[in-house]
């Protein structure tokens, strides 16, 4: 939970934002404890649900723990425990967050897939037309997605718990190998994302009723006839594809730069045209420890005008050209 935590497209979009890394640092940390005191209300409303004597209320016996709806304690206590005004705003305010908090994700999902994956990686002359057709058409995918994963899972609880587990399989190691390992590329991300989400499927998932493919040692099976892994198949998944994207991007750089594979094979332009014309428009920062003068590509440079009109005052050629009094003095 704690590492699934830290990759959220929703964190590192302030973190970027900011305008220095004193101030990320301290956002960080300021929104640590704000997630704390946010929390509070949470456990206040759960004491409730749990201390209230439910068969002196409309709502009646058995309590909500043992109707199995412990998840729904917060409309419920908004409805049978608080006025009718209470019940209708506060209702409405869950009803809102929840929904703007879904249309956001979804979106933001589709904006990313569409220009992060789609146009960078297949498609980098795409027009501002299909990117958009192809966020339209992410976002209905997302969204019967998210509609069927809402469908199937019993807690809320579980899914968050899931979109963490995902993150820390799938994003975690991706974050470590951009920040820490130099030297990987789009190859190796592409392979270590495909083996950390095989792995973890094929590991089964409780909350979706999913059985798993592989049975690690120590799983049993629980009372709902659901195969419970004890084996920390997540953490070897994380590692899995952590060494993965290390291992293929090294191995994918060795071959195109040793010239085993020749550069045409480079269809995702991630090692021999790492640093295409595309990317170096004006002007092409060089350093030491990061990029290689032997990786550069040639750079046409645009110019439009010649050295010689660039430090020449045409408008003053042309004031004089119109100029009465300068004609007449020419002409004497």
């Amino acid at each position: 939970m704690t590492l699934g935590g830290i990759p959220w497209q929703a964190y590192f979009q302030r973190v970027l934002s900011s305008s220095s890394a004193t101030y990320a640092q301290v956002l960080s940390f300021l929104a640590a404890f704000g997630c704390i005191v946010m929390a509070i209300p949470a456990v206040l409303i759960g004491a409730i649900g749990a201390s209230t004597a439910w068969n002196q209320t409309e709502y009646g016996v058995p309590d909500p723990k043992t109707k199995k709806e412990a998840d729904m304690i917060l409309p419920i206590v908004l409805q049978y425990l608080c006025p009718v005004y209470i019940s209708f705003f506060g209702l409405g305010a869950v009803s809102a967050a929840v929904m703007s908090s879904a249309d956001s994700s979804i979106l933001s999902a589709s904006s990313m897939f569409a220009r992060n994956i789609y146009q960078l990686s297949f498609r980098q002359n795409a027009s501002d037309r299909e990117i958009v057709w192809v966020m339209r058409i992410t976002v209905l995918l997302f969204g019967a997605s998210a509609t069927a994963m809402a469908l199937l899972a019993s807690s809320v609880y579980g899914l968050w718990y899931l979109s963490s587990d995902l993150v820390y399989i799938i994003i975690f190691p991706q974050l470590l190998c951009v920040l820490f390992i130099k030297g990987t590329n789009t190859y190796g991300a592409i392979a270590g994302y495909l083996f950390g989400l095989v792995l973890r499927i094929t590991g089964g998932e409780p909350y979706l009723y999913l059985q798993p493919l592989i049975f690690y040692p120590g799983w049993y099976q629980d009372d709902n006839n659901l195969y419970i892994q004890r084996f920390p198949f997540k953490t070897l998944s994380m590692l899995t594809a952590f060494a993965t994207n290390v291992i293929v991007s090294y191995l994918a750089k060795y071959l195109f730069e040793s010239g085993t594979l020749p550069p045409k094979l480079d269809f995702l332009d991630a090692v021999v045209a790492r640093y295409s014309r595309e990317h170096m428009d004006k002007a092409t920062l060089v350093k030491s420890d990061n990029i290689v003068l032997n990786e550069l590509a040639p750079v046409n440079p645009r110019h439009s005008q010649t050295l010689s009109s660039t430090f020449t005052n045409k408008e003053a050629f042309n004031y004089v050209d119109s100029s009465p009094e300068l004609s007449n003095t020419e002409d004497n």
